[in-house]
């Protein structure tokens, strides 16, 4: 029996059939046992057949487990035991929320053929960025234990193990390669199977490992001019610390090594299309975060690519009819971990810019920052960064952006010219349109 059912949880149902809440005319909760009989007829079954899944000799089908659990007033995991969650793989967790496959694959819009590669394999579509938010909405997850039951997957496991096999491979055939560098062949036999166990075409596979081989690459270039002073330098004191570079740099390329398959994997899973990308560069540059800056929407990018956003990793809301986002804490990590990969696919695009750098005495060093605030709200709210830069270098002051139909906002620089050289300060007003 899969272990999602066998963990079924008998004193549970015992528990929440005989200290069963219901609530009064006040509002107020009170204690109201059902009889097994009664709860029988809440499901449509026989007061034996629930004594039988209470003494364990039986146990309910995902059906049944979602029929117990709504007219029990909660939900079906709090029918399970709790020992084994952390073990719990993609189908355990189905179950275990009283869902066939059936059931997920009708919720989604998908085929059936898409998600049992996504719960056989862990292979997200390509076509759905919000896909991972959708699942977890759907079996009633959070975002962290869907990801922990993806990476309970055999198939994961065993991909990732693979990964590392393939990427050494990749790393002992080119990366000291003599000659320009251009990465490895996107026929090779290696780069073919990391394709096919991630289900994306060869040519990302192609430029994703030309990056990260490239990195390597460096790394080791740096480990033979290390290795030529410390053979060959007349300085005892200079040979000594090349060879404790030669080490660090050796535990850099093995870390390095080692981080290329959970890489690899968490991208894949996580990865979004070049505009929803530039959308989150965009926010990141603009340092929003929760309980922090928000940015109006229309200054990020088209509705069509807002729409597809997951709300795992950007939060959207409306302030006086207006649209805004900010990042959220998964959407910084996701920022931060993946930037490179997302560089090395869309070249062409916007980088992240690098944080703030800390001055002497401890203070940050940034750059002046468009912030302000809607009339009575307490949010604030920020031009991000590209905008900015257009109005700084290009010298328009003051700039005029309508954000919406009933809100117009100007900025400008006060008290000096771009090209003045003095410390330059925007400023922003708000003007409701009626």
């Amino acid at each position: 029996m899969a272990r999602g059912l066998a963990d079924f949880d008998p004193a549970a149902l015992f528990a929440l059939r005989t200290g069963y809440m219901e609530v009064d005319r006040d509002g107020v909760p009170w204690t109201a046992p059902l009889t097994a009989a009664a709860l029988a007829a809440r499901v449509g079954t026989t007061k034996s057949q629930i004594l039988a899944y209470e003494n364990g000799h039986q146990t309910p089908d995902p059906k049944r487990i979602r029929e117990l659990a709504d007219a029990l007033d909660v939900v079906p995991r709090m029918l399970m035991r709790r020992g084994h969650r952390k073990e719990w793989d993609l189908a355990d967790i189905r179950r275990a929320s009283g869902l066939t496959a059936r059931d997920v694959v009708e919720a989604l819009g998908i085929s059936p053929k898409s998600y049992r590669r996504f719960e056989q394999n862990g292979i997200v579509p390509v076509r759905r960025p919000k896909f991972l938010d959708d699942v977890a909405g759907t079996l009633g997850v959070s975002q962290r234990e869907l990801q922990a039951a993806i990476d309970n997957v055999a198939a994961v496991k065993e991909r990732r193990q693979l990964t590392a096999v393939l990427t050494e491979s990749l790393a002992d055939r080119y990366v000291a390669k003599p000659g320009t560098w251009k990465g490895p062949d996107i026929d090779d036999s290696c780069v073919l199977q990391l394709s096919s166990l991630y289900g994306r075409p060869p040519q990302r596979i192609r430029r994703l490992m030309t990056h990260l081989l490239g990195e390597l690459r460096q790394m080791s270039v740096r480990m033979q001019r290390e290795k030529i002073i410390a053979d060959f330098d007349p300085e005892p004191m200079r040979q000594q610390r090349a060879w404790a570079a030669i080490e660090r740099w050796r535990e850099l390329y093995d870390q390095e090594i080692d981080r290329i398959p959970k890489l690899l994997e968490g991208f894949h899973r996580t990865a979004q299309p070049s505009d929803a990308w530039q959308v989150l560069v965009n926010l990141h540059d603009a340092g929003t975060h929760p309980d922090g800056s928000w940015v109006f929407s229309t200054l990020l990018g088209g509705s069509e690519t807002l729409q597809l956003l997951p709300r795992s990793l950007v939060w959207q809301q409306t302030f006086n009819e207006v649209p805004a986002a900010q990042l959220t804490p998964n959407g910084r990590t996701h920022v931060r971990n993946f930037q490179e990969l997302y560089a090395a696919l869309y070249p062409g695009l916007r980088r992240p810019r690098p944080q703030a750098r800390q001055a002497q005495g401890g203070s940050r060093v940034s750059r002046p920052e468009a912030a302000f605030t809607l009339p009575g709200r307490q949010e604030r709210f920020v031009i991000p960064n590209y905008v900015l830069d257009e109005l700084l270098i290009e010298g328009k002051s003051p700039l005029e952006l309508t954000v919406a139909p009933n809100l117009r906002i100007t900025f400008g620089l006060n008290g000096s010219s771009v090209t003045s050289g003095g410390p330059t300060r925007p400023s922003v007003s708000t003007e409701q349109v009626p």
